[in-house]
């Protein structure tokens, strides 16, 4: 059976950053294709941190990624698609890549789902999203695998 298909425009994306790790981290990048919002500048070790992304009142899409430093130079990549008339979507990895390639990101999280997974450079992240909710709440966690 097809999952509930969304009623009305994206309202918001309310994002959840639980670093289980024992690494501060800080905002390297971030990018608005729909809508903005103020991410925190850093997540402490065994923290977890909220941002609310608004939707774009024009487009009614809470579109967009974030990236943040782990250590070194290893980065841990968050993005959502949280469009009109579609299921919600969410893409995570864990890279090297300093520039971020936005644009793989954005293709990769078209064909995305409601839940990811990515395991590299001794880290696993793990992100889900309610599919169908116009405001749903992205629970995007990371741990040293």
């Amino acid at each position: 059976m097809a999952a509930p298909s969304k009623v009305g425009p994206a309202i918001s994306t309310e994002v959840y950053l639980n670093n289980q790790t024992d690494q501060d981290f800080s905002t390297f990048d971030k990018k608005d294709w729909y809508g903005s919002g103020n991410q925190p500048l850093n997540v402490p070790a065994h923290q977890t941190r909220y941002f609310q992304h608004l939707a774009d009142s024009n487009v009614g899409s809470s579109i967009g990624g974030t990236v943040f430093v782990i250590k070194q130079n290893i980065k841990w990549v968050v993005a959502w698609r949280n469009g009109v008339n579609e299921v919600n979507k969410v893409y995570t990895e864990i890279t090297t890549d300093s520039p971020i390639n936005w644009d793989n990101i954005n293709v990769q999280l078209k064909k995305a789902t409601n839940s990811a997974a990515a395991s590299n450079l001794g880290f696993k992240s793990s992100l889900e999203i309610d599919p169908t909710s116009v405001k749903p709440n992205l629970d995007a966690k990371l741990e040293e695998a």
